[in-house]
């Protein structure tokens, strides 16, 4: 992606915005996080802490373009959840999906 180039969403082809840890879509409330960034997240949800892993499944379905580089992402499941990963830049979420995902580390 070049300097004056922004990430944008796969779903509305909008500019994100910061969204937290990530960046996100105004329109669709999808977010983009970086998987090193979901892992923390996933790590902090069980109690006591143990370190988690992410199970990455992947699935036959049409894929969505990374809104960093704009390569087709892999369509996967993490907790039968079917999210978009970019193994460069992050993962994809549609609105409610990281918060399903997240859940099933609790």
């Amino acid at each position: 992606m070049y300097r004056d180039e922004y990430e944008r969403c796969p779903r509305c082809n909008l500019e994100l915005v910061d969204a937290g840890a990530g960046r996100g879509c105004t329109q669709c409330q999808g977010v983009f996080i970086p998987e090193p960034v979901l892992r923390e997240m996933a790590n902090d949800m069980p109690t006591p802490a143990a370190p988690v892993t992410l199970a990455w499944e992947v699935e036959q379905r049409a894929r969505l373009k990374c809104p960093s580089c704009t390569e087709l992402m892999e369509a996967v499941l993490l907790n039968r959840i079917p999210i978009d990963r970019c193994t460069a830049h992050g993962v994809w979420f549609d609105r409610g999906e990281l918060g399903a995902v997240l859940l099933a580390y609790a």
